[in-house]
């Protein structure tokens, strides 16, 4: 027994060191076969199923091919077969006649009509067509048709006609190549290009050299990874450095927040939801394509910030959080843009922009809280302050939106801030991060703001009307909410003179309907 553990833990160190010894090596073949294996580090090895399927990698070069032995080669365990490099060549088996485009993934795509065909490939299309062996056809997994002339596929360089550039289509959104050089060095040739009239949400950053995702064998399938997450949720955090050398302490206040956060977060929602904030903060150096400048005025593209942190890190986050050192151009302490959302009867239209920002439908918003120096952390209020706000910035996923119907039967949205009607009203009787005073009935027609007579002002956990449009408390719990109507609008204060107004939930509710999670 003793031998055999000492045998099976020799296998496992030679194992290891597989990927020390042999880093670079990707393409090995044994002395006595001709078959040509990808390999992914010591995990894998992946046959090329044909020669079709090699050269649309790799060519007619076969100078990287190691030749290793067969002890080295049947060590690492076998995979799944290479598929045809996507956007090189249509496919079809010898036995019938349907023809797939490919995109990453090894994903096909029924080509439903030869007109169709033409249009997108041009008149030689047919010339694209290889045939694979039916042995080999299900290492590919079957996509949604194309069914029209403007579904043209991904994973494909594609050329606007009215344009001179040429472009990675992937995900519905082009990226533009630097040159024709860039093509070529990415392993295409403008033999490959796709022609159309199509316009597409194109990235600013161009492809220079060779792109790791591009050239990327085992790429998965994407799939749409839309949900209602509310109760675990995920969050990245950024630091975008203007400097030329990022500093040290500004990342150590970051990690502070992202550290500090999900303790105050699950205070906030009365331990109902939590939030995962460890995932290493991600430093991003401003190289011309993270600042849109106009009119010498810095406004962040976050389309550009998100793509490039998602090109190296998982979709699993349901925030992104931005902090930078220099001051960004808006009149906001922090701003919050959404992405998505699936949710119904919170006031809000449903969303579908998570493409643009590199998602495939898990990132639900983006927060930028500005530069981090205008943060004071010497003090617990300050701190604080930082929290409330991100809170609030984050809030805005799902609160802060509803109308309610009166008893006029007309909606109102009396509850909220005018004029953005993003926030709560001043006048709600309810503190939330989003605004609310909280106002306390004195029994002689005046009101007083509870706000007011808090200690720490910025401590404001969620309202149960926020949670519930959250979607983490049933409508049966929440009572009624008010706010009050100033006698005289014009006089402002702490405790004022005015009348109270009720609202249900089946008021909420009849305005803007049950909360659902439409997926």
């Amino acid at each position: 027994m003793k031998r055999r553990l000492l045998l099976f833990f020799g296998f496992l160190f030679f194992v290891a060191m597989i990927p020390t010894a042999h880093a670079s090596i990707q393409l090995v073949k044994s002395k006595n076969s001709p078959a040509v294996y990808f390999l992914n580090g010591d995990k894998s090895r992946h046959a090329f199923p044909n020669f079709i399927t090699y050269k649309s990698w790799y060519g007619d070069d076969f100078s990287k091919i190691v030749t290793m032995s067969d002890e080295f080669i049947s060590q690492v365990p076998l995979g799944k077969n290479v598929t045809i490099r996507p956007g090189t060549h249509l496919i079809k088996v010898p036995s019938n006649p349907s023809v797939y485009a490919v995109e990453e993934g090894g994903v096909l795509r029924h080509i439903d009509d030869y007109a169709v065909a033409m249009d997108i490939y041009g008149k030689n299309w047919e010339k694209k067509i290889v045939d694979i062996p039916e042995v080999f056809f299900e290492n590919y997994t079957i996509g949604d048709s194309i069914k029209n002339s403007y579904d043209i596929p991904d994973s494909i360089i594609y050329k606007i006609n009215s344009e001179p550039g040429y472009y990675w289509k992937t995900d519905n959104i082009i990226r533009p190549f630097e040159n024709i050089e860039a093509i070529l060095k990415n392993g295409y040739s403008l033999n490959d290009v796709v022609y159309g009239n199509a316009l597409y949400y194109s990235r600013k950053r161009p492809i220079t050299g060779v792109d790791d995702n591009i050239n990327n064998i085992f790429l998965r399938p994407k799939t749409r990874n839309y949900d209602c997450e509310n109760k675990k949720l995920k969050a990245g955090f950024i630091f975008l450095s203007n400097a030329s050398s990022p500093s040290y302490e500004e990342v150590e206040k970051i990690q502070y927040v992202q550290e500090a956060f999900p303790q105050y977060f699950s205070w906030a929602t009365n331990k109902l939801s939590s939030i995962d904030t460890a995932y290493p903060v991600a430093t991003l150096k401003e190289d011309g394509y993270f600042i849109n400048k106009n009119d010498k005025v810095a406004n962040l593209a976050l389309d550009e910030i998100a793509q490039t942190f998602y090109e190296t890190r998982p979709d699993i986050f349901d925030f992104l959080v931005i902090f930078g050192d220099f001051k960004i151009n808006n009149d906001e302490q922090a701003h919050f843009t959404q992405v998505s959302s699936r949710v119904e009867g919170i006031g809000m239209n449903m969303l579908e922009a998570d493409e643009i920002y590199g998602s495939q439908g898990k990132l639900k918003g983006i927060i930028v809280m500005n530069n981090i120096n205008d943060y004071d952390f010497s003090d617990p209020r300050g701190s604080t302050r930082v929290m409330n706000i991100l809170l609030h910035e984050m809030l805005h996923q799902w609160s802060g939106s509803i109308q309610f119907k009166n008893e006029k039967g007309e909606m109102d949205s009396s509850l909220l801030r005018k004029p953005d009607e993003l926030h709560w009203s001043f006048y709600a009787g309810f503190i939330s991060p989003l605004g609310g005073s909280g106002w306390q009935e004195n029994k002689n027609g005046t009101f007083t703001s509870l706000t007011s007579l808090m200690d720490n002002s910025q401590e404001k956990p969620f309202a149960a009307l926020d949670m519930y449009l959250m979607g983490l408390l049933p409508y049966q719990v929440i009572a009624p909410v008010y706010y009050i109507v100033p006698d005289d609008p014009k006089i402002a204060g702490n405790t004022i003179s005015a009348k109270i107004q009720t609202v249900t939930i089946e008021q909420i509710i009849d305005a803007n309907g049950y909360w659902k999670c439409n997926l």
